[in-house]
This record gives structure tokens, C-alpha cells and sequence, in this order.
């Protein structure tokens, strides 16, 4: 009996492993035409260290609200960073003219339609979710993989 529970749970465990590292996408408007997309690109749009894709064409970042799932696991597989960062990092090139944060969305749903409406658009969200109305521009496979 202590084997087979032992068994469950350590199946369990995996489980709720596995599901909590799915993988994230970078997704844009449908007709994008970014170029070459790695993390390092994306991390410098996100940023506001680049105002543009490889390809030249304009680029308009958009974020998930404050406290999402996604969004903490962006910041901390693509960006490197915490939100506390994240804030002072906007705050200081805000307060020298750098240029605007990125959009802040509230659901995956307004996400999607906002990548989908928006040309030059880019934003991420769970593999899981994504639909045909958005392009996929680069899969993050593993949170902890970049």
C-alpha cells in the first residue's frame, strides 16, 4: 500500500511539473514581417532599447496586467528580471525622455484580439492558447530553458 502511494504521488508531482513550465510563445499581428527573432531581440523591444524588428519595421510591445502568470514568467525566462526591475527600469528611462512602456493588457483574451487588430504588434502568451488570429514569431520552449 505505502508503495503505490508513493507511486501516485510521485506521479502527481511530475504532473504538476510538467504543466508548470508550458511553453510560451512571442506572437505578433498576422501579416508581420519581423526578420530574425531571438530572446535577445524581443528582451531589447520589451525594454525599450530597440523601437523596431530586425527587419526595420516599427514595433509596438505590449504586456500582460501586473500579477499575471505569463507575464511573471516573461520577465523572468525572456527579460531576466523581476517586476520590481521591470518598474525601475521604465521609471528611470521614463523619467529621461526614453521612450513609452510597453501596452498592459488584462486577459489573454484581450491579448490575443489586441495583437491580432494592431500591425507591429508583439506580445507573448501560454503556447496553450494561442489561436490562428495572431502569428507566432518564436516559442520559448522551457521557462527555464532560456
Amino acid at each position: 500500500m505505502f508503495t503505490k502511494l508513493r507511486t501516485l504521488t510521485a506521479s502527481l508531482a511530475l504532473l504538476i511539473s510538467c504543466s508548470a513550465t508550458a511553453d510560451i510563445v512571442i506572437i505578433g499581428h498576422p501579416d508581420s514581417n519581423t526578420g530574425t527573432l531571438d530572446a535577445q531581440s524581443v528582451k531589447k523591444l520589451f525594454l525599450g532599447e530597440r523601437k523596431a524588428f530586425p527587419s526595420g519595421h516599427h514595433a509596438t510591445p505590449m504586456n500582460h496586467v501586473v500579477g499575471s502568470p505569463d507575464r511573471k514568467e516573461f520577465f523572468s525566462s525572456v527579460l531576466g528580471m523581476a517586476e520590481s526591475s521591470h518598474n525601475r527600469h521604465w521609471k528611470r528611462k521614463l523619467s529621461t525622455g526614453g521612450g513609452n512602456s510597453p501596452i498592459e493588457l488584462s486577459s489573454h483574451d484581450e491579448v490575443l484580439r489586441s495583437i491580432a487588430n494592431t500591425p507591429g504588434s508583439i506580445g507573448y502568451i501560454d503556447a496553450r492558447l494561442v489561436n490562428d488570429t495572431v502569428k507566432v514569431l518564436l516559442t520559448i520552449d522551457d521557462y527555464d530553458d532560456v
